[in-house]
């Protein structure tokens, strides 16, 4: 049901001389991003591997898709100038993602010299036993949500969160797999693909979102960046397609079996129009509305968190059961109830309070206020410079790491960089673990007395081809 008004006073000019800013703002949003996609996929195919091409793709949905979807069907949550001020934050901080992009890459980064062979059969054994491993907590997860049993106030979430092991061990075993010689690297390659898929399994059956993504993120990036080729345009943008097609059509098809139907019962309900196309005409699916309803209230009431729920991240880590009154993941001294509350009291409507996101942007402005800019500014320099390594060095950890921070990337945008903090640590971490366990084979193999530079480590084409 729609609200009769919006109580929250006009915080921004809104409307003037005719002009409605929102449209101006979103208009630049919608250039930048078709910008950077159209000059990767037809001009520059090597620029699809690079974060702001995602970025752009799902900024592209969330804040021009949705947002004019939002802005034509559901202007009454939008009223007194929160979608202005919403749009223009979403504008600013898509060109400080981008800016930052571009220092980044201009930062002078000498090329690594030539590695040492990495035993691959051990790293891919390594990759396929936390893929086992985070297939076991998958499993274990699911029935415990399916039994009623999960409690995130009682026990620490990184319990439930272990299967996400299973993405960098599935990055590790397919890079390994990609690198060994034929026949054996087919082989390694059946396997690892059909580890995955029974990886995934019980999250398919559930209709889950989330770990889908990283997995096909994963599945696109390591071929191209391994073998150090551009990706084919096809392949690339249409497995990027398909993965949010039935992203979206997940959400549609939960509303059947959430309610205790079979996958039968959803596809004979199944609208592939109203999944893909109406999605968003409903403010409680639309992450627009909630962004701007986010920014319109903080703007209003002053209470910015001053980064305290992003500096709270690094001692969340800490179990529950160490630390039985921990807070809520993200949450600084403005705990997510009051937050609820006060834009349930400026807005009138409780959008969040039935467990939408606010956006990636919403959560930028809600820690640093106007200066939330200068913070993707501060994402895209890090990972420009993540990927100037990946081009510049023969190793293959700075590549896990790069392919770890683009699959965090759908929870950074459309939800809060809380959200994708976790997933993304998981991808930092293990790799540097299974980089000292390789240290550590080399050390108890290496032959006593025997020095000099061990046979430098074959690739496919020369290290700099995706530069051009």
């Amino acid at each position: 049901m729609k609200p009769e008004h919006i109580p929250l006073s006009s915080v921004w000019p809104g409307t003037s001389n005719g002009i409605d800013w929102m449209w101006l703002w979103w208009g630049g949003t919608v250039a930048l991003c078709l910008w950077k996609l159209i000059e990767a996929v037809v001009f520059r195919p090597a620029r699809m591997l690079e974060w702001p091409f995602l970025a752009c793709a799902m900024w592209f949905y969330f804040f021009g898709v949705m947002a004019y979807k939002a802005k034509m069907t559901l202007s009454a949550y939008l009223g007194n100038g929160i979608s202005e001020i919403g749009q223009m934050m979403d504008f600013l901080c898509l060109v400080g993602l981008l800016a930052g992009w571009s220092a980044g890459r201009r930062i002078p980064l000498r090329s690594s010299p030539p590695t040492q062979d990495y035993p691959l059969l051990l790293c891919w054994l390594v990759g396929i036993s936390l893929v086992a491993i985070g297939g076991i907590g998958g499993h274990s997860m699911m029935r415990a949500s399916d039994e009623g049993e999960i409690n995130f106030q009682t026990s620490s979430a990184y319990v439930y969160l272990l299967y996400q092991v299973g993405y960098p061990g599935f990055a590790i075993a397919l890079w390994a797999a990609l690198k060994s010689k034929p026949p054996l690297k087919y082989v390694l390659l059946g396997v690892t693909l059909a580890a995955e898929v029974v990886f995934l399994l019980p999250f398919l059956a559930d209709a889950r979102r989330g770990p889908l993504y990283p997995a096909v993120i994963i599945l696109l990036l390591v071929p191209p960046l391994t073998q150090r080729r551009a990706p084919n345009r096809v392949l690339y943008c249409g497995g990027l397609l398909a993965v949010g097609i039935v992203m979206l059509v997940f959400v549609q098809v939960r509303l059947t079996t959430y309610g205790g139907g079979t996958w039968s019962e959803a596809f004979q309900k199944l609208n592939v129009n109203d999944a893909v196309v109406a999605r968003g005409e409903d403010p409680y699916d639309n992450e627009y509305v909630n962004n701007c309803q986010v920014i319109g209230t903080i703007y209003q009431n002053g209470k910015y968190e001053y980064g305290t729920g992003h500096m709270e991240l690094f001692v969340h880590w800490v179990p529950r059961a160490l630390w039985p009154g921990k807070p809520e993941l993200g949450a600084g001294y403005y705990t997510n109830r009051e937050l609820f509350d006060d834009i349930e009291s400026a807005t009138g409507d409780r959008l969040l309070g039935f467990g939408a996101s606010i956006a990636g942007v919403a959560d930028s402005f809600l820690q640093y206020g106007f200066l939330c800019p200068f913070f993707w500014f501060a994402l895209g320099g890090i990972s420009a410079v993540v990927y100037t390594k990946v081009l510049r060095s023969n190793s293959p950890w700075w590549m896990f790491c790069y392919v770890g921070l683009l699959c965090s990337t759908h929870w950074l945008i459309s939800q809060s960089f809380s959200a994708a903090f976790v997933p993304g640590m998981y991808f930092q971490v293990i790799p540097l673990c299974v980089l000292a366990m390789v240290w550590l084979y080399r050390r108890l193999t290496a032959v006593p007395g025997k020095t000099g530079p061990r046979r430098p480590l074959p690739v496919a084409v020369k290290p700099h081809a995706l530069s051009s």
